[in-house]
């Protein structure tokens, strides 16, 4: 059932605050307001809808729901709604007065991607908060606009890179490598409302891990979340219906914790044994670090002891949200160092058995949780992401001993960052190829000997790249 207002008549008389701090009344104007600061700060899409509904506790779970979904979606199909715009007023949208332009771009989405909003309401919403947020001369042009918006026969087909709202260069780069047809797909895919990927621990040892799983699915599901099952993991499962995951049962004891499948896949192929010295030399926030901590403390050789993971990253700010997190999952054998990735630390020169080199990079697979990314992106800044990239690598392969395990992923859907950089570890750095059949389960597609990039419209996660070597 959908939680949006239809009706928009009835306003509510307590305030909240805004991004930009300015009291509100009602949904549309926290979104609008929220859109305006966007434009003007730059603010990443994901930070700023967790800050707008963080101002807006109050508000009712539908209040925020329909916040969440008109914010969200105005952020990624802002191309389209841009373009739409353009055709409708025969203008750039760049020439629109601010308030207008957001306002525009918010009654389109509402009338073309919202079904429970009567196009009615769409359009008398939107006049109201041009009359108070624009010139009043301006709330004509914003009913005129948006009657003709509702009208189809007005609106021209549009060509993939505006249907998607995704810039021409990332269309055209994806259909070199993928093909045409897939990349459609793909695209189509990261436009979806993704759910909340997590991953059960197991806590006591004395238990049996099915009965645990069991009965911490149904306290979630008593709470009011939908569960489903993960695709390719036992102790994965995706969360729906949840506005705040921090008062789902099991959240503060460190049961569950947020992680896409594709990460905890990336950590499946190490085929941790359970007594390893684990590097992870980008880790934060930590996922990975914690289901490697996770996995060795499980002892799979209860006679070789329990092996520790050194995470590390750049900034006390960076380490310290990670440290926050081994605390809330009682997580003992971690160690979490400040530290740069590019810098060689000659005293820890051939000691990890594994290293994880989860590594910056241009995020174009996590697009459909976090909607800007794909404005933020270029061809020019993916080729200094492989420099980067690179220096990290070289530097890695150095704390590895001899027979260790060094697994390269990203969070990415491009060649240059993912199989060029898996060519180059085996060509330049000398590692082997080490295949990941043996380490992963045998039903996951698109396995390529010791690499696997995972698709959101395939496999159902983020896009995700993972390459397996041996140190020889």
């Amino acid at each position: 059932m959908s939680t949006e207002r239809t009706d928009g008549a009835k306003r509510r008389k307590t305030t909240e605050k805004t991004e930009n701090r300015r009291a509100i009344r009602d949904e549309r104007e926290v979104v609008l307001l929220a859109l305006l600061s966007h434009e003007k700060n730059q603010t990443f899409s994901n930070i700023l809808v967790k800050r707008t509904l963080d101002d807006c506790a109050r508000m009712s779970v539908s209040e925020r729901a329909f916040i969440k979904r008109l914010l969200e979606g105005v952020i990624e199909r802002r191309m389209e709604l841009d373009a739409r715009i353009e055709q409708l007023t025969k203008r750039s949208v760049n020439r629109l007065h601010p308030a207008v332009r957001q306002i525009l771009r918010m009654g389109i989405y509402q009338i073309c991607y919202m079904d429970a909003v009567p196009v009615s309401a769409a359009c008398n919403e939107s006049v109201r908060l041009a009359k108070k947020h624009a010139p009043a001369r301006l709330s004509g042009f914003v009913n005129g606009v948006l009657r003709n918006a509702a009208r189809e026969e007005n609106l021209k087909e549009m060509d993939l890179s505006q249907r998607f709202s995704s810039p021409e260069w990332l269309v055209q780069m994806w259909e070199q490598e993928l093909g045409g047809e897939e990349t459609e797909q793909l695209l189509g895919a990261l436009m979806q409302i993704f759910p909340v990927s997590a991953r059960i621990r197991h806590m006591d040892p004395g238990e049996d891990p099915s009965e645990s799983r069991v009965r911490l699915i149904g306290q979630l599901r008593d709470a009011g979340a939908e569960v489903e099952e993960g695709r390719w993991l036992q102790d994965s499962i995706r969360l729906r219906r949840t506005s705040n995951l921090q008062k789902l049962p099991g959240f503060s004891q460190g049961l569950w914790t947020v992680q896409d499948e594709s990460s905890m896949v990336a950590v499946k192929a190490a085929g941790l044994r359970g007594s390893e010295t684990v590097f992870d030399v980008c880790a934060a926030p930590g996922g990975k670090s914690f289901f490697a901590a996770d996995l060795l403390g499980e002892g799979c050789e209860p006679s070789g002891g329990i092996g520790t993971v050194f995470s590390f990253d750049l900034s006390r700010k960076k380490t310290d949200k990670i440290r926050e997190g081994a605390r809330r999952l009682h997580i003992e054998n971690i160690e979490v160092i400040e530290r740069d990735a590019r810098v060689f630390f000659p005293e820890d020169g051939e000691k990890a058995d594994v290293v994880f080199c989860d590594l910056p990079c241009s995020g174009l697979g996590v697009i459909g949780k976090k909607r800007d990314i794909k404005y933020r992106a270029s061809l020019e800044g993916i080729a200094s992401l492989q420099a980067l990239q690179r220096e990290i690598l070289a530097n890695s392969v150095r704390y590895l001993k001899s027979g260790g395990v060094l697994i390269y992923s990203t969070c990415t859907i491009s060649r240059l960052e993912n199989d060029d950089n898996a060519d180059w570890i085996e060509s330049e750095l000398g590692l082997i190829p080490d295949d990941l059949h043996a380490f992963l389960p045998a039903a996951i597609p698109g396995i390529r000997g010791n690499r696997l990039q995972l698709l959101p419209h395939v496999h159902g996660t983020d896009g995700f790249f993972v390459a397996r070597f041996r140190k020889k």
